[in-house]
């Protein structure tokens, strides 16, 4: 759902006159913590799906867990930015949940389809399947979009925060630049 939170905020920002271009001039510190925390989730991923170790269920939720690390990391190198905090406080939610859960994001069996549930029932992917176990069931991934036109989107409370404060980010951002603008032009 992130990329069409990411869609939705830079046509808000496009609408409220913002550019595209005050973007450019955001400054992020700490990006390799990003990069790596986005390398370790598409690993973990991968590496389950197409079972490039033999036991997944030990190495690749570890590498899940860790990769919420880096993103806190890099949340707080950058928590002075607007809708930071927000962000962080998604990071979070997701860090706790799957911390405490194997470093698997729990699913709400009832919203998967049935070839979905046995995928995670063999330990395929970031996911597994919320059970009478679960620690923190609220904060599992327990909510579901069909947005027209694109794919079935499961998110959990979590991912609303992740997703609003990087909107509001690349949306005040874009605005900043344009009253930045103004403020120039009239004392001009």
């Amino acid at each position: 759902m992130l990329i069409e939170s990411l869609i939705l905020a830079l046509l808000i920002g496009l609408l409220a006159g913002g550019k595209l271009k005050n973007l450019m001039q955001l400054k992020l510190k700490g990006q390799i913590l990003l990069i790596l925390a986005v390398i370790l989730q598409a690993i973990a991923f991968q590496a389950t799906q197409h079972h490039f170790w033999q036991e997944p269920n030990e190495v690749m939720p570890m590498l899940h867990t860790i990769s919420y690390l880096f993103l806190l990391g890099f949340a707080w190198l950058n928590r002075a930015l607007p809708g930071i905090p927000i962000f962080a406080a998604g990071v979070a939610l997701n860090a706790l949940v799957i911390g405490l859960n194997g470093g698997l994001m729990p699913v709400d069996p009832a919203i998967l389809p049935e070839a979905s549930q046995q995928a995670l029932l063999k330990g395929t992917g970031t996911h597994g399947l919320l059970t009478e176990g679960t620690k923190l069931k609220f904060l599992a991934d327990r909510f579901y979009a069909e947005i027209p036109g694109l794919t079935k989107q499961l998110f959990s409370l979590g991912d609303v925060f992740i997703d609003t404060g990087i909107g509001y980010l690349i949306i005040k951002t874009m605005i900043s630049g344009r009253q930045a603008e103004r403020s120039q032009s009239l004392n001009d």
